[in-house]
């Protein structure tokens, strides 16, 4: 649950002048002000390879490099600068989700292959990340069995993510070939492990 920032009686333009200055602590509060187009922007453009906590630190990213930016004396508010700014980041993350999909369509491969040529060379799946997230064979058959339940739960882009951990990928590899950033990569196979495990509970 978004935590409740207490407002002060500064406008947007004050708080950016006063973050700009170097008052940090300021920046939650101008978040929590847009809050509501946040919340306006995640429902009206869908993004497939981004739940609500990842939106949000897209918009917080956003918003960090709108301050910086933002420049009074061109006459233009805050308020619309940062949703300006906003939009266009967005439009762009929905080209980039788009290209990874055509990507993923041409260089479709099979999750019962890539399962049953792992077992069969008793292969323990270490994932690049995390030391603890490893998925023995015996998990990896389990899921097998269960391929098409838990396959059709993954969105088309942790779904690309996961098969190509299978086949040995890296973050960075996946995050090149899908020229997307390595947190992205990682917070897809995040829900990805999330999901094999409430598989496996």
């Amino acid at each position: 649950m978004q935590e409740v920032v207490e407002l002060s009686e500064n406008s947007p333009e004050q708080l950016v002048v006063l973050i700009q200055q170097g008052h940090a602590m300021y920046f939650e509060e101008l978040f929590y002000r847009f809050l509501p187009l946040v919340k306006k922007f995640n429902k009206v453009y869908y993004l497939r390879s981004l739940e609500q906590e990842d939106f949000w630190q897209e918009a917080r990213m956003v918003l960090h490099k709108a301050v910086q930016a933002y420049a009074p004396e061109k006459g233009l508010q805050f308020a619309s600068f940062y949703k300006l700014t906003l939009k266009h980041h967005i439009f762009s993350l929905i080209r980039k989700e788009s290209a990874v999909k055509r990507k993923i369509d041409k260089g479709s491969v099979s999750l019962d292959e890539i399962l049953e040529n792992q077992y069969s060379n008793h292969t323990e799946f270490s994932f690049e990340g995390v030391a603890s997230t490893r998925f023995s064979p015996e998990e990896i058959v389990m899921v097998k069995e269960s391929a098409s339940g838990y396959f059709e739960s993954l969105s088309e882009f942790e779904q690309a993510v996961f098969v190509r951990f299978l086949k040995g990928s890296a973050f960075s590899a996946i995050a090149e070939e899908f020229d997307c950033d390595v947190t992205s990569i990682k917070n897809a196979y995040d829900r990805c492990h999330r999901k094999m495990r409430r598989l496996l509970e």
